[in-house]
């Protein structure tokens, strides 16, 4: 694909300090998908670019290759490009001004670093991405930002191909029927490894897919299932009416995590840990 003066609608995903005044920039286009770039000059305090390219702005980035001394100096094998104009077309102020959406951000990015490759076009993960953190930034209600984590982090395992199948027992095909039945245990658990749910049959015999531990531990409520299922399925805005309790707050984060460490591997597990320093999730 040519790159030559290319233009396209960017998030800044994450950056650091380069040489005396530039800045490296993993960024994520809607056209482009994810891309390393450099930005020249920007931490100047006249920079045209400053605004631009500040993390998780929402920018029109102009790009050109830059030289192959500058990648090499940069520690890209190849691909860099250079950022040769910008303008921030919203550069989010709202993540910035609060130290636990600021968190959110940062966690937000790391994912998207971690799920999507490079230089390949993305569209909806980035519709996705710059919905939740649009949402992030003007929302005050801590439950409904945790709500729009939770629906970021479902959709994303979407995109990427790995929704969780909440329908039947990913093993024998035993439909997940959410009124108890009675006479019998009717729980499920997460089971990433199958790629959805085992059913109490299932599960005993299953440790390996349910990240280890008694499978009593993994239970999912009836509760968590629909919640689990709304996320998927719904519109995001009625999502943020819903109210729950902390434990199936607690019961939700336990199931998508597993997903996520999982399909993404111990570094979903540290921008986790990364988050909790600023707010508690």
């Amino acid at each position: 694909m040519d790159l030559r003066s290319q233009t396209d609608e960017c998030l800044i995903l994450r950056s650091r300090e380069f040489q005396e005044a530039d800045r490296l920039l993993t960024v994520l286009g809607r056209r482009l998908g994810r891309v390393s770039c450099l930005a020249r000059g920007v931490r100047r305090p006249n920079s045209r670019l400053k605004a631009a390219t500040l993390d998780f702005s929402y920018s029109r980035l102009q790009f050109a290759p830059a030289s192959r001394q500058a990648a090499g100096s940069a520690g890209s094998a190849g691909g860099l490009l250079l950022v040769t104009q910008g303008e921030a077309l919203d550069g989010l102020p709202g993540l910035r001004a609060d130290l636990n959406k600021l968190g959110c951000a940062y966690y937000l990015g790391e994912l998207l670093v971690l799920a999507t490759p490079e230089n390949k076009p993305q569209e909806n993960i980035f519709i996705l991405a710059v919905t939740a953190l649009t949402l992030l930034a003007n929302l005050e209600n801590e439950q409904e930002q945790f709500l729009v984590l939770k629906f970021f982090e479902l959709r994303l395992l979407g995109e990427m191909g790995w929704r969780p199948n909440l329908a039947v027992c990913s093993r024998c095909g035993r439909p997940v029927r959410l009124p108890q039945a009675p006479g019998r245990p009717d729980f499920f658990v997460a089971a990433p490894a199958l790629g959805g749910l085992a059913c109490p049959r299932c599960c005993q015999d299953l440790q390996w897919s349910t990240g280890g531990g008694p499978a009593e531990k993994a239970r999912l409520s009836r509760g968590c299932l629909r919640l689990l299922d709304s996320l998927l399925n719904w519109e995001l805005r009625p999502l943020l009416k819903l109210r729950i309790s902390p434990e199936l707050r607690q019961e939700l984060n336990a199931c998508v995590w597993a997903f996520l460490d999982y399909h993404l591997g111990p570094a979903a597990g540290k921008a986790r840990r990364n988050l909790q320093v600023y707010c508690d999730i």
